[in-house]
């Protein structure tokens, strides 16, 4: 069983991808030592270095993550039995993917700017967002809690203004057919 034509365009594509990867990994980590650590290293405070620091660790564990899962895997006689997970998908690597830009976009604009580093909280407020998005609002609907009906309560206003927006359409459109039937 040889390799197919999909397979081989995933392998490339996830190649291109690593390297792209690994280059904006290596542009924003050489801007933020070159311009914070080293030219304008007077302002620089211990935050700066942990924040970097911890920044670092968050971008190199991504980037094991991602290369293992983009990596194909072969077996003992050498033929690939996986080309490697498709970025298209989304899930799990589309998160990582959006988690290190985030620490990118930080590490570059974080050599200019102390600022830079409150772009990080999206990351606590996104992961709080889809946890009461999909665990705690389906659990307190489930139990019927006092927000049991507040999905319920917007969907019912929207539909009556859908309604409401239709018969008022309605009416002028019968309005219009009369103007014109005299």
């Amino acid at each position: 069983m040889g390799v197919s034509k999909g397979d081989k365009k995933r392998l490339a594509t996830n190649a291109q991808f690593l390297r792209r990867f690994r280059a904006g990994l290596f542009s924003s980590n050489a801007t933020y030592i070159a311009v914070r650590l080293l030219v304008k290293s007077s302002s620089c405070t211990k935050l700066n270095y942990i924040a970097f620091a911890l920044t670092g660790v968050l971008l190199y564990t991504i980037h094991g993550a991602l290369k293992h899962a983009l990596e194909p895997a072969y077996a003992a006689t050498g033929e690939m039995i996986f080309a490697g997970s498709d970025l298209a998908q989304g899930g799990a690597l589309s998160y990582y993917q959006d988690v290190a830009y985030l620490c990118m976009f930080a590490l570059t604009l974080g050599a200019f700017t102390d600022y830079a580093w409150l772009v990080m909280l999206c990351i606590p407020m996104y992961a709080f967002f889809m946890l009461y998005k999909y665990v705690i609002a389906p659990w307190m609907a489930s139990r019927g809690g006092a927000h049991a009906g507040a999905f319920d309560a917007v969907a019912d206003a929207v539909s009556r203004k859908r309604e409401a927006k239709k018969e008022r359409q309605q009416k002028r459109m019968d309005k219009f057919r009369r103007a014109g039937g005299n």
